[in-house]
């Protein structure tokens, strides 16, 4: 689960230029505007990232116009991502940096997808005046609230295949420094703002199982939604078996998965202006181990499947700050700016959000 609110300890402090009465306090890899004085360096703090919905309550009442929800913003041309609350916001205990708090302070993710996945997999109430009147009976209602929860196990997310969710360079500053120090080589992609889907294929029994799912959860059946026609559309099943005979062996238990962005009509406000769904790979599992992005450019686009696109070979600056202006740029799939990059080598990877993209498209 997401740390959206950790105990951390402010490193630096530094002015804003024209600004008398707020300064820039720095959390890790994170810059956040605060008062003059408010916060000096060694303080321990606690830092709530950005995309966290903070408690209707006195202490953020000054996020209501913005319902509660802590976003990028931008005040005398300096960009403050997240908040920086003082200690005394926690329960009277000791805290070490570093600490995870969301549930002390009860914050939660703003998750336009998992909304969407909730519509998904809803549970259905008891229906016809039969049913509802046997509802009545315990015998009967412990009956239909053991099939509800046989369709939720079986619409869980499968254990074999990882979750896609990138952390952000700003929460590696410890990484980061020893990725810069051993210069590291990554591979860096434009990260694409749709909806993420996964599409996995295991050998049980000498038969293939097929599954289809959003970022959360397993879509069993097949159905009018952008994941199973993304998956029609591109016949994904079929390129995931000629991929595992390939690559993958052929005994029981062997999986290969493909991972990646949709785009389209009903996602993300359709920024890209596409007329139908499209899909863009960024992962090729294969049994459990993820594939170069050129293995997997190179195996996909030869089967019609796009990948995320690529921008460069790099090394990291000296900086997060000149990473994340590294982050900065046009998408190469629509005019407008990239929503930031990924970088990958070997089994690290972490995204970097360009703000400018936060501050000109994330609208809602």
């Amino acid at each position: 689960m997401r740390k959206l609110a950790t105990v951390r300890e402010i490193s630096e402090v530094k002015p804003i230029k024209n600004a008398d009465r707020i300064e820039v306090c720095v959390v890790d890899g994170w810059e956040v505007v605060c008062k003059v004085n408010e916060f000096k360096p060694g303080d321990k703090v606690v830092y709530i990232e950005i995309d966290s919905i903070v408690p209707d309550c006195k202490t953020f009442e000054f996020l209501r116009d913005r319902k509660f929800r802590v976003k990028t913003i931008k005040l005398r041309g300096q960009i403050s991502q997240g908040l920086i609350i003082p200690m005394d916001i926690l329960p009277p205990r000791t805290y070490k940096v570093g600490e995870d708090v969301t549930d002390i302070l009860n914050i939660k993710k703003y998750d336009p997808q998992e909304e969407k996945e909730r519509k998904l997999i809803k549970q259905n109430p008891p229906k016809g005046k039969v049913q509802k009147w046997l509802m009545r009976f315990g015998w009967f209602e412990r009956y239909y609230q053991n099939k509800q929860e046989k369709i939720l196990q079986a619409r869980r997310f499968p254990d074999w295949i990882k979750k896609t969710d990138e952390e952000r360079i700003q929460n590696m500053k410890p990484e980061f420094d020893r990725f810069v120090q051993e210069g590291v080589e990554f591979v860096a992609t434009e990260k694409i703002d749709g909806c993420s889907a996964t599409y996995g294929l295991k050998k049980v029994n000498n038969k293939f199982e097929f599954v289809v799912c959003s970022r959360n959860v397993r879509l069993n059946e097949p159905d009018d939604n952008c994941y199973w026609n993304v998956a029609k559309k591109y016949d994904i099943r079929a390129v995931l078996e000629s991929l595992y005979y390939t690559f993958g062996g052929n005994y029981d238990g062997g999986n290969i998965v493909i991972q990646g962005e949709i785009v389209g009509p009903g996602i993300q406000g359709n920024k890209y202006e596409r007329d139908t769904c499209e899909f863009y790979a960024f992962n090729l599992i294969i049994d459990g181990c993820r594939t170069s992005y050129f293995f997997m450019s190179n195996r996909l686009v030869s089967k019609n499947i796009p990948c995320v696109p690529y921008i460069d070979y790099i090394t990291l600056p000296d900086s997060i700050q000149k990473l994340v202006e590294m982050s900065k740029g046009r998408s190469k799939l629509a005019n407008i700016s990239r929503e930031g990059i990924v970088c990958r080598s070997d089994d690290i990877s972490f995204k970097v959000i360009n703000p400018d993209f936060l501050l000109k498209e994330d609208t809602e």
